[in-house]
C-alpha cells in the first residue's frame, strides 16, 4: 500500500514506523522523519498510530494488556473517523504487531533509566539531546517533546500515573496530550510550568541568565516562588532563573514555525545575528568575531542540519574557523 494512504492503524502494523516511534534503528528514525516533514497531512494519523502503540506496548503484564485492548476496542468504536470501521480482527493484528518489540521496549526503557538519589529513590528515565542535533520524545500518554541540543529530560518512572511531571535543563517544544485529570507540569530550578492540551516551548541553558516560557497553542500556568501568570497564544514570557522577573512579550509566530520545521534560515546575516541564530537553534553560548576592515554577510537555507554542517558553510564563505573554549564557541578570523 502507498504510504499516503496509510491509516492509523496500517502505520501501527509496519515495523519500521514501530521502530521509529522505538527510537530503536536510526535509518528508521532518519526516515520517518523526513517522509512526514514532506507528508504533513499523515501527521495526525502517525500522531494518532503512535499514542496506540505507547499504550499498547508498553505495558507488560497479560492483563494489563487486554484491557487497553478493550480500551482502544471502546475508543475506535466511538471515533469520528473512518477508523470507527475497523474490525476487532484488525485489533487483534495491531496487538500481535506491538507484541513484537515489547521486549525491545522494556529494555530500551530500562537501560535508560537512572536513580537521581538516594534520599527520594526516584526511578526516571532519561533522554539527551547531542551536541548539535535534536531529540524526539513520545512519551506514554501521546505527548511529543522535541529536545533541543545540549538538553536534558527526566521522565519519572511513574509518570502518566495520577500526574505527568517532567524535569528539564536545557530546552523543548512539548506537544502536550490532553489527559483528563492528569496535570503535565515541567519544571526547571525553581520554575514550573503547568500546561493541558498545550504546545508550548520551554527554554532554560545554564550559560543563559533568564529562562523563556513560548506559548504556541492552548494555555499554560507558570509559577516562580510567589509569582503565578497564565500566557495565551502569541506569548512569550521571560523571568530570572533564581528569582521571579516576570515580563511578558510577543514572539514571531514564523521563527518559531522555522523552528519546530527544522529550517534555518539566514538572509543577509550580520556578525550579530548569526551568533543569535545558532545560539538560538542549537542551545550554545556564539560569539562571531570578525576584522574591523572585513565586514561579513551569510546567507543561506538549512534543513535539520546539524551545527557542524552549519557552521562549515558559514566559515568557509567567509573565511573564518570555530573554536570551542568552555562553554563558549567563537567564530573568528583564520590564525595566521
Amino acid at each position: 500500500m502507498d504510504l499516503q494512504q496509510y491509516k492509523a492503524e496500517d502505520f501501527i502494523l509496519n515495523d519500521s514506523f514501530v521502530r521509529y516511534c522505538l527510537r530503536s534503528n536510526e535509518k528508521d528514525v532518519l526516515f520517518w522523519e523526513d517522509w512526514l516533514e514532506r507528508y504533513p497531512h499523515k501527521q495526525e494519523e502517525a500522531a494518532k498510530a503512535r499514542e496506540w502503540l505507547f499504550r499498547l506496548g508498553l505495558r507488560i503484564t497479560p492483563d494489563e494488556k487486554e484491557a487497553e485492548f478493550g480500551k482502544l476496542k471502546a475508543a475506535i468504536a466511538v471515533a469520528d473517523t473512518p477508523v470507527k470501521r475497523i474490525s476487532w480482527k484488525r485489533i487483534t493484528r495491531i496487538a500481535a504487531a506491538v507484541a513484537l518489540p515489547l521486549a525491545a521496549a522494556t529494555w530500551w526503557l530500562a537501560t535508560h533509566r537512572t536513580v537521581a538519589s538516594k534520599e527520594d529513590a526516584k526511578s526516571y528515565t532519561l533522554f539527551k539531546a547531542g551536541d548539535s542535533l535534536r531529540r524526539h520524545v513520545m512519551l506514554a500518554d501521546g505527548s511529543l517533546v522535541v529536545l533541543n541540543a545540549h538538553s536534558t529530560l527526566k521522565v519519572p518512572a511513574n509518570y502518566n500515573g495520577q500526574q505527568r511531571d517532567l524535569i528539564l535543563e536545557g530546552e523543548a517544544l512539548f506537544e502536550v496530550a490532553k489527559a483528563e485529570g492528569k496535570p503535565f507540569t515541567v519544571y526547571t530550578g525553581n520554575l514550573q510550568v503547568q500546561a493541558l492540551g498545550t504546545a508550548f516551548k520551554l527554554r532554560a541553558y545554564h550559560y543563559e541568565e533568564q529562562a523563556a516560557v513560548t506559548l504556541v497553542e492552548g494555555k499554560v500556568r507558570v509559577a516562580q516562588e510567589t509569582a503565578v501568570a497564565e500566557l495565551i497564544p502569541g506569548e512569550q514570557l521571560t523571568t530570572g532563573k533564581a528569582h521571579a522577573r516576570f515580563v511578558k512579550n510577543k514572539f514571531d509566530p514564523e521563527k518559531e514555525k522555522a523552528w519546530r520545521s527544522g529550517r534555518l534560515v539566514f538572509h543577509n546575516a550580520s556578525p550579530d545575528e548569526i551568533a543569535a541564530t545558532l545560539g538560538y537553534w542549537y542551545g550554545i553560548n556564539v560569539k562571531v568575531i570578525t576584522r574591523k576592515n572585513k565586514p561579513i554577510r551569510f546567507n543561506g537555507v538549512f534543513n535539520n542540519k546539524p551545527l557542524n554542517e552549519v557552521l562549515a558553510a558559514v566559515c568557509f564563505v567567509n573565511g573564518l574557523q570555530s573554536v570551542t573554549k568552555n562553554d563558549t564557541l567563537f567564530v573568528q578570523p583564520i590564525s595566521k
